[in-house]
């Protein structure tokens, strides 16, 4: 089913000015309105291309992105690019991603945006789907490794779980004309979502503290 190829390296950059960066850097190969693929960061000498971006946008290989103008979203991906790019550099721990998991992401991608657009994407990009398959193994080996670091039972106390019910979830509800159910009902619920926010959390302080350990460099080319 899949055909054979090789790419140029891809990859990384950093905080809150990316975005202007980048954009600034898009904007002016758009207003040329030529398709240059240009390096836009690199990380610990990892470079990520503007081509990178495109493929992940195209693609919609990353999660969480929906609801952005395309110029902001692409800033995202850039910032989501560099998060990965340190995790897997810099983490110590051994994983792998076997070829079913990745022959079934690839599946996934293709049955979402259609076998045809997917191809025809492929070409206009020049690549094949072990390229693709690329872009996808390092998305599974950031999740493993985070799953693998964080995921291991965060304790939520239940006076969290009640402050967060007349805090959050009752004015919600009542936001929304509805009658909030009793904090019994939603109770898993709200402790899933506070794990899953303190997970999070610890997940940005820890990427934060490798990006000031990386040398990461915007560049224009």
């Amino acid at each position: 089913m899949y055909s054979k190829r090789t790419r140029t390296s891809r990859t990384p950059v950093p905080g809150a000015t990316i975005l202007l960066f980048f954009l600034s850097i898009l904007f002016l190969g758009l207003a040329w309105g030529e398709v240059v693929d240009r390096i836009v960061a690199v990380v610990n000498d990892e470079v990520i291309t503007l081509t990178d971006v495109n493929i992940i946008l195209k693609f919609d290989l990353l999660e969480g992105l929906e609801g952005s103008q395309e110029e902001e979203t692409r800033g995202k991906i850039l910032d989501r690019l560099i998060n990965q790019k340190l995790v897997i550099q810099l983490a110590s721990e051994r994983i792998t991603v076997a070829e079913e998991e990745l022959e079934a992401s690839l599946s996934d991608v293709v049955q979402r945006i259609d076998p045809d657009l997917a191809g025809t994407a492929l070409l206009q990009f020049g690549l094949d789907w072990d390229d693709l398959k690329s872009y996808l193994r390092e998305k599974l080996l950031f999740q493993k490794i985070i799953s693998q670091r964080f995921n291991r039972g965060v304790i939520v106390s239940i006076d969290e779980i009640e402050r967060y019910y007349e805090q959050v979830y009752v004015p919600s509800q009542r936001e929304k004309n509805l009658s909030p159910q009793p904090m019994i009902e939603v109770l898993d619920q709200i402790e899933k979502d506070l794990q899953r926010e303190r997970v999070e959390d610890q997940v940005q302080e820890w990427i934060d503290n490798l990006k000031r350990q990386a040398n990461i460099q915007i560049k224009i080319s």
